[in-house]
């Protein structure tokens, strides 16, 4: 009997040790709700931006340089303001200074038609394909209202180990990839770093991703026929500045952080980019990031550096530097504000 009620009175007690191993009500929330919302919402604005950005890419106010007769000139004005105002066509006195713009990234194309039996097309194929395309289409059709045969002339060729010029966005996509994750981590590992180390970090990863980029991009794969130092150099200010800025961002917001760096840094750069396809293909809401945010400038400027003299490294270098100066800044005055707080 005394065994009986033994039992008895201990199956009566509640399992107290099963309430205490429930999870809160609020850390459900935040460990499966709130990570299925932001990686939802992140993706859904990857689509959307990505689509709006590609799904019906077409030129506006495009550089093309035209040396041909004034009657001519109109007409492809005309056939141009006819899609939209697809080329913004600048007439230049001759050949060879329109074949310079084309090799300095003046200009896309030149169209050449100056009373010769054909007409010529001088093309950068270093613009990639997608523009040689649109080009050789639109002027094709501007020499068959006029009779003459049409020859297109590569002068800015790809290199030979970047077949379709999307070298340059690959590697710019994984360094700002690369570069955001870094600061994620370090961030999420080292929340308490000291400044100190958290700066002798970021200056490490920047250089070694820069070696091991400008390696691979070159000696590898063949594919950037830019120098390695210049390479290594652009790709580390890159680095540094999206890495940079992802931990500003974090520590100004916390993780609300992760959210606007990835949006900023990952989907408006990447799809702002120009390795796809240059600015004027983008539509108008969307061309002006390329000159404001990180990877833009610097596709830009390793693609100039590659194969038009240089084209948009001034610019890349003091965006880069303007990034980087800004992400220092924002993230010591967030130290500073918080170690008031918990002072005060």
């Amino acid at each position: 009997m005394a065994a009986t009620s033994t039992r008895s009175v201990d199956d009566s007690e509640p399992d107290r040790s099963a309430e205490h191993s429930k999870p809160a009500r609020d850390t459900v929330v935040r460990g499966t709700v709130v990570p299925m919302l932001v990686g939802l919402l992140i993706g859904a604005i990857f689509v959307a931006v990505f689509l709006a950005a590609f799904h019906d890419p077409k030129p506006h106010d495009l550089p093309v340089a035209v040396v041909a007769p004034p009657p001519v000139v109109a007409a492809i004005e005309a056939q141009s303001a006819a899609a939209g105002d697809a080329f913004d066509v600048r007439v230049y006195p001759s050949a060879d200074t329109a074949r310079q713009a084309v090799e300095s990234h003046d200009v896309f194309g030149a169209y050449v038609a100056a009373g010769a039996p054909t007409a010529d097309l001088l093309v950068a194929g270093a613009n990639g394909p997608a523009v040689t395309e649109v080009l050789s289409r639109a002027f094709g059709a501007a020499a068959a209202a006029t009779g003459t045969p049409l020859t297109v002339t590569d002068v800015v060729p790809l290199a030979s180990g970047d077949s379709r010029g999307l070298s340059v966005f690959y590697a710019a996509f994984g360094v700002v990839l690369s570069a955001f994750l870094f600061g994620l981590t370090s961030m999420q590992a080292g929340p308490r770093l000291p400044v100190v180390w958290r700066a002798v970090s970021a200056v490490a990863f920047s250089i070694l991703v820069s070696l091991v980029v400008a390696w691979l991009v070159q000696p590898v794969f063949g594919a950037l026929p830019a120098s390695f130092l210049m390479t290594a150099t652009l790709v580390g200010l890159l680095a540094f500045a999206v890495g940079a800025s992802t931990v500003a961002l974090l520590k100004l917001f916390g993780p609300p952080g992760i959210f606007v760096a990835a949006v900023v840094l990952l989907v408006f750069g990447n799809a702002t980019s120009t390795g796809i396809l240059p600015a004027q293909f983008l539509p108008g809401w969307l061309e002006p990031l390329t000159n404001i945010l990180p990877v833009g400038v610097t596709v830009r400027a390793l693609r100039g550096t590659a194969y038009f003299d240089n084209d948009g490294l001034p610019t890349a270098i003091a965006v880069l530097e303007a990034w980087i100066i800004g992400a220092v800044l924002v993230y010591g005055i967030a130290v500073f504000v918080q170690s008031r707080r918990r002072g005060a």
